[in-house]
């Protein structure tokens, strides 16, 4: 079995996270961090030396946060701490930040380089009401939200969201192979294009609109598990 559960990294759904791992009990919960950037969540410290970019795009999350009453990271924290109490296993499905940045910034155009740097300069100064509205306009048409992406930052968007979706359900679906179900946390973007690659009728999907009113009914099953560690390349 397994379940997708998309969020936000500035929007607080630390309890609907609890809820739902506490309901499913799956074999095992992926969250979208690498081991280093889930060891700087949990020290509260910034990662080493990454790209200027990444430092904007941390910058503009924890202002964002702030603005949100909450703290970024705190939904995968939340699913390490209810996998833990489960006694699921703990995975982190996500590539390596800091590479990934690199290699990202190695293979953009000088001027998608620069239009991503001034992006994140602007993001720098986006308030909640922006977030929102952007927020329901992927809602309302996402596929038309990632075409537009797409359009304006080709590089940003393959290698961002679509070789992470490959990424992620590679390790979602081997994760279900040694656990028999897995509970997968990943940023809402990355749903649609996980499912996709998945493409399974019994795959069970939650979006972060569906975390605000989150009705469950009692567990589904139970799993055991004891340790984490990063799976796959």
């Amino acid at each position: 079995m397994i379940v997708l559960v998309g969020v936000a990294h500035v929007i607080d759904v630390a309890k609907p996270i609890d809820s739902l791992v506490q309901h499913y009990a799956p074999g095992a919960v992926g969250i979208e961090l690498d081991p280093g950037r889930y060891r700087a969540l949990q020290e509260g410290t910034p990662r080493g030396k990454v790209p200027i970019p990444y430092r904007l795009l941390a910058v503009m999350q924890r202002r964002l946060a702030e603005q949100f009453g909450g703290e970024v990271g705190a939904e995968m924290l939340a699913a390490v701490d209810a996998a833990k109490a489960r006694g699921s296993q703990v995975l982190f499905i996500d590539m390596d930040a800091g590479r990934l940045f690199s290699s990202l910034l190695r293979q953009m155009s000088l001027k998608e380089r620069v239009a991503m740097v001034l992006s994140s300069l602007g993001g720098l100064f986006m308030t909640r009401r922006r977030v929102e509205r952007e927020l329901q306009e992927f809602q309302d048409n996402e596929e038309r939200y990632m075409e537009t992406l797409g359009r304006s930052f080709p590089t940003v968007k393959r290698v961002l969201i679509d070789e992470r979706n490959e990424h992620m359900a590679r390790n979602i679906l081997k994760a279900e192979g040694l656990y028999g179900s897995v509970l997968a946390v990943v940023g809402d973007g990355h749903v649609e294009g996980i499912r996709r690659i998945i493409s399974r009728e019994d795959l069970v999907a939650y979006r972060l609109k569906d975390l605000r009113d989150l009705v469950l009914e009692g567990p589904v099953n139970n799993a055991e598990a004891s340790f984490s560690f990063t799976i796959g390349s």
